[in-house]
């Protein structure tokens, strides 16, 4: 189950202002919950645009690329930091350990100013903040990025587990052969 935009906004919407990054940077990253919490500033590099994830779920580092949306977040955190001379301080504050403590409240408002406005609500129905990691790689799929880039930005281990977004870009294998055509070598060769 991956948001729609509407959702998104529904759900950014409902959350308390202080965790409107958090999730930002979530959807826009496909950071774990624990992986987001444990970022440092010295884990982030606006000159090279990335994010390193010192530890992974399966006990590596990963690098994660900046989109312009996570940049922009992540420069406004930085400029209200309370210690901006110390890398170690945390980049996301939250007084919650899990972000289920506070997420399906929001979902819940969510929902319901959706149906408020006439929209169907039921897709919410069970969303837990892991969904943010599915919207991300959904939504890489159905721009085009190929698996192994959403299995490496994604920190997935194996590419059975990125499959499940394959489906969402049903146009790839004609597009694919297309691709072909416009390479100019098969076009030459047909004259």
């Amino acid at each position: 189950m991956y948001l729609t935009p509407e959702e998104e906004v529904a759900i950014s919407e409902a959350l308390p202002r202080d965790l409107r990054p958090h999730f930002v940077v979530s959807v826009n990253t496909g950071l774990r919950w624990s992986e987001q919490m444990s970022l440092r500033w010295t884990d982030v590099d606006f000159l090279t645009e990335v994010i390193t994830v010192q530890r992974s779920k399966h006990g590596q580092a990963r690098r994660v690329p900046m989109n312009s949306t996570v940049r922009s977040v992540l420069l406004d955190l930085g400029s209200q930091r309370k210690r901006p001379s110390d890398p170690s301080e945390a980049v996301f504050a939250c007084p919650h350990a899990q972000a289920d403590k506070f997420f399906p409240r929001a979902v819940q408002k969510a929902r319901e100013a959706l149906a408020a406005g006439g929209r169907d609500a039921s897709r919410l129905e069970g969303f837990t903040w892991h969904g943010n990691r599915h919207t991300f790689a959904s939504r890489l799929a159905m721009t085009g990025a190929d698996v192994l880039t959403i299995k490496e930005v994604g920190g997935w281990k194996t590419l059975a587990m990125v499959q499940r977004y394959a489906h969402l870009t049903p146009n790839r294998l004609h597009e694919a052969v297309e691709r072909l055509v416009s390479n100019g070598a098969t076009e030459l060769a047909r004259n």
